[in-house]
Order: structure tokens, then C-alpha cells, then sequence
């Protein structure tokens, strides 16, 4: 440090230095991203995905809503959260102004059965944290978090068994939001809303070591050039 003591100018520049290197650090730590809006809990991104899954599906079919009965089939399933997909399926297609047999339990011998099947495949439904740590040295911990839905369906004449129709679409989200609130993005009641975090890396752990480390230089250089002058 007597280097320093003795060339002031040095001394200055390198006060410089640190200063900025704070200055960059800063707004990473007072501005943590996923605190200033509702941020979707994970259950609720599932939710999403799917409806926009099965919107997609829906619009792609020939067939308008015409007063026909249409059986809802599930040929595959990808897991725990598949409910969730169910659940919206039949949602979305009673919105949409179809009629579905799930309308008609114990329907009399009289009345018409399903004049079509829609089947479907959930070939993909996941959730998980690629990565979580600093964004900056200084910043708050972030949780990066990616979803995914990718389904077949088809449409079928069940008077002669001819498929009508068949389709199939994939919707993604991905954001970024706060360590903080983990707790409430996750649902204790459905493991699957708990994907594994990743632990930090190690260079991660130590970073706060090495901002200590220049603020204290910076201190230190500071008032060593106050006694100079």
C-alpha cells in the first residue's frame, strides 16, 4: 500500500476504479427484478400453458361447434400435473361452445351417444429452474424458471371410424424472478410445482468475499490519500 501512499495520482485513479466498479454493481442490488409485479405461481403457469395449448388445438380444427356430442379421450399422459391439462381441456371446449359426453352422466338409451372422439396425447408437460444465483455480484438471487407443453390431438368419426382431423402444438414460458419469493411461487400440496433448484456455484459463494475486498481497498486508499494531503 506504500506504493500507492506514493504516487498519488495512481492513488486517485485507482479510488476511480473502485467507484465505478460500485456504481455498476449497485443497481443490481437495489433494483431486484420479480418484486414489482404479481409474479404467476408455478401451478398457475401450468394453467396458462395449457389453455394456450388446448385454444391452439381447438382453432385448428375443422369442426365448428354444431350441437354434436363429442367424447374427450386421453391416450397418454406425461405425469402428476397432467390434471391440470385435463381440468382446462374441458374448460376451454365448454367455453368454446362444444358438447362434450363428460355433459351427459347416465344419459338415457334414448338420446344420441358421441358422434365424435377427440383424443389427445400429453406428450410433454414440465417445469423446472435452469438456473439460480447472482445476475452481478452485488445483485439479489434470482430464480430463472422454464415451462413446457407440447400435445398431440386428433379428431375422429366415430360412425365409421375415419380421422377427421390431427394436430398437435408446443408452448413454452420462461422468466426471471426473485429469490425471495420462492415461497409463494411454489404449492406445497403438489410436488410438482417444487422443480429442483440448483445449487449455487462456488464462485458464486466467494464474489461477496471479493466486493468486501474492494470496498475495503477503495476505504483504505481513500483516507490513505486525505493523510497524504
Amino acid at each position: 500500500m506504500r506504493f500507492f501512499r506514493d504516487n498519488p495520482v495512481l492513488s486517485r485513479f485507482m479510488c476511480m476504479i473502485c467507484s465505478a466498479l460500485l456504481l455498476t454493481l449497485f443497481p443490481a442490488s437495489i433494483s431486484p427484478r420479480g418484486t414489482g409485479e404479481r409474479i404467476p405461481t408455478n401451478f398457475e403457469v401450468l394453467e396458462q400453458l395449457s389453455r394456450q395449448t388446448i385454444t391452439e388445438l381447438i382453432s385448428n380444427m375443422p369442426m365448428r361447434p354444431n350441437g354434436e356430442i363429442i367424447l374427450l379421450t386421453k391416450d397418454n399422459g406425461a405425469g402428476d400435473a397432467d390434471f391440470i391439462f385435463e381440468n382446462m381441456l374441458l374448460k376451454t371446449m365448454r367455453e368454446a361452445g362444444f358438447r362434450i359426453a363428460a355433459d351427459m352422466p347416465g344419459r338415457p338409451d334414448s338420446v344420441a351417444g358421441p358422434r365424435y372422439e377427440f383424443s389427445y396425447q400429453i406428450i410433454k408437460m414440465s417445469l423446472a429452474y435452469p438456473k439460480a444465483g447472482r445476475r452481478y455480484w452485488f445483485g439479489a438471487r434470482e430464480v430463472e424458471r422454464f415451462a413446457e407443453i407440447f400435445a398431440f390431438a386428433q379428431l375422429a368419426d366415430l360412425a365409421d371410424g375415419s380421422i377427421i382431423w390431427v394436430g398437435d402444438t408446443q408452448k413454452k414460458y420462461e422468466d426471471i424472478f426473485s429469490y425471495s419469493l420462492l415461497p409463494t411461487i411454489e404449492d406445497e400440496r403438489h410436488e410438482f410445482t417444487k422443480p429442483q433448484l440448483k445449487r449455487l456455484r462456488w464462485s458464486k459463494l466467494i464474489e461477496p468475499v471479493i466486493v468486501v475486498g474492494v470496498v475495503t481497498g477503495m476505504v483504505y486508499l481513500f483516507f490513505s490519500n486525505q493523510s497524504d494531503e
